[in-house]
């Protein structure tokens, strides 16, 4: 294996595992490597739309039970239902509101960071 830099000298360096290392000149730099480019993933953007969706499930689970136990009610519904019914109903709005504002939120951020990965014109 001939090596630019210590085809001179006419040896080459090895790691711990006796694989043999690029050999690394101060004189010659090194070239970008293209296979390096991997996709980030920001952990905290994927809780965001694991939240999301969570949201959104319990908003639309919660309007559909409580709006059907009111419509069709039960003889064996006590009053601890009907309080957790009306508990449902009346906080499912706020959580399909607020998965709708962080869906518009996130796609914002991702157009944002697509904008910025754009080269400009």
């Amino acid at each position: 294996m001939k090596d630019h830099v210590h085809e001179r000298i006419g040896f080459r360096e090895i790691d711990e595992h006796g694989n043999a290392v690029k050999a690394i000149s101060p004189h010659v730099p090194e070239p970008a490597d293209p296979g390096s480019s991997r996709i980030s993933v920001n952990p905290f953007v994927i809780a965001l739309w694991v939240l999301d969706v969570g949201l959104a499930w319990f908003g639309t689970w919660a309007l559909t039970t409580a709006t059907s136990a009111i419509i069709t009610p039960t003889s064996n519904q006590g009053p601890e239902s009907a309080q957790l019914n009306f508990l449902m109903l009346s906080n499912a709005p706020y959580a399909l509101l607020a998965a709708v504002l962080l869906t518009a939120a996130l796609l914002f951020w991702h157009a944002a960071q697509w904008q910025k990965k754009r080269p400009g014109r």
